[in-house]
């Protein structure tokens, strides 16, 4: 099979030597109430956010057996274990007894069990109950029928993958399409994980997705960090599915211009980023990779998860100082103070009600690829309901 790259790419370098750049068959207005309205909020609450296939870390966070950690921000307190049989598991973080949380915190914890604190009931990874004090005080107790409740869970690409409604369903070939290709062709499975960061940040969900989806502001918003490693609006995206691939072309990008094309190195020569629908955005950096989540929490304010992964652990101190400084510089320098600033200035500046519509332009059409899948997502949604 060929790289799936290959041919967006080919697309790049083509329409970046012709200086071909940009789709005005994307420009359109987007209604600006979309940032704030509390119905619209509800809507995707209750219909893309209540039901699908989300990325919620990598497998590396759990490396071995007794590995467990809260996740509480799907809407449902979740705990992801790993067991004994080295599968990664999702349940309801609540006791089968008298519903109180087993875990607490967002580090990854390792136990032979999770022990609820109220009562003592004790639950293997595998979310079997596995001790009751005084069980004999329980005549009619069934253990069998009160292991933690289950969530669909599985990991492809390297990603552990839930869905937050225990009666729903993963069908990832479905979800993925072509996009699986890509990330096989990353070989994230293979990456580790090294660090993350959790920020509340006073803002649309939709805007944070918005911002990294947009070529357009790379030289300008990022013009004293990353900006200058970028190749002016010479990027090239398109809707695969509900999810969009993109791709940027980095100043190397002229070197590959006469290589032929199985020296190709795509994190050299640009930079891939995948919005994976509905809420994750996945960066190929040239040496290591972002994942960056959002989970909207009201119609002004989201949460943003930041898990970044390296090739491989590192050999020495030289090499972990290495990626702590490429941690900071992207999380610090670019995403917190640019992106995410910009974003909460755009949401105080939509609270004014100067604009009831925004203006996407032709380098800006991964933005209309989004916006019209999500609305097109809504709608089945609310049709199957």
């Amino acid at each position: 099979m060929s790289d799936p790259r290959h041919d967006i790419f080919s697309e790049l370098i083509a329409k970046t030597r012709e200086g071909d750049l940009g789709n005005m068959d994307a420009c359109g207005e987007i209604e600006a109430k979309i940032y704030h309205c509390e119905e619209v909020f509800k809507d995707e609450q209750n219909t893309i956010f209540r039901d699908g296939a989300f990325i919620v870390g990598h497998h590396t966070m759990l490396k071995e057996a007794g590995d467990h950690m809260a996740f509480d921000h799907l809407g449902q307190p979740i705990i992801l274990t790993r067991a004994r049989d080295g599968k990664i598991r999702a349940f309801l973080n609540a006791c089968r007894h008298r519903g109180v949380r087993l875990v607490d915190g967002e580090e990854v914890k390792r136990r032979p069990s999770m022990v609820c604190p109220y009562h003592n009931w004790a639950y293997g990874m595998d979310g079997k109950l596995i001790a009751v004090p005084l069980e004999e005080s329980f005549p009619h107790l069934d253990k069998t029928c009160r292991s933690l409740k289950a969530l669909p869970c599985e990991v492809r690409h390297g990603f552990i993958w839930v869905n937050p409604n225990p009666e729903g369903s993963l069908d990832l070939d479905k979800h993925l399409g072509d996009i699986g290709n890509d990330l096989e062709a990353f070989n994230i499975d293979g990456e580790v994980f090294f660090k993350q960061s959790l920020k509340r940040k006073k803002t649309n969900w939709k805007l944070i997705v918005d911002a990294f989806l947009d070529g357009y502001h790379v030289k300008r918003l990022h013009k004293n960090t990353v900006g200058p490693l970028f190749i002016d609006c010479a990027a090239v995206s398109e809707a695969k599915g509900v999810h969009i691939r993109s791709t940027v072309g980095r100043n190397e990008l002229v070197d590959a211009f006469d290589l032929n094309d199985t020296d190709w190195d795509y994190r050299h020569h640009c930079t891939f980023a995948y919005q994976i629908f509905p809420n994750t955005t996945l960066i190929f950096h040239p040496d290591y990779s972002s994942i960056l989540s959002v989970y909207p929490i009201a119609p002004d304010e989201t949460l943003v998860n930041h898990i970044c992964l390296i090739p491989a652990e590192p050999k020495n101190e030289a090499e972990h100082a290495h990626y702590e400084r490429a941690f900071d510089i992207i999380e610090n320098g670019v995403f917190e103070a640019e992106d995410f600033f910009v974003c909460e200035q755009a949401q105080k500046g939509i609270a004014t009600g100067a604009n009831d519509t925004f203006i996407i332009g032709g380098h800006e059409a991964s933005l209309q690829y989004f916006h019209n899948i999500l609305q097109e997502q809504i709608r089945q949604k609310q049709q199957q309901a």
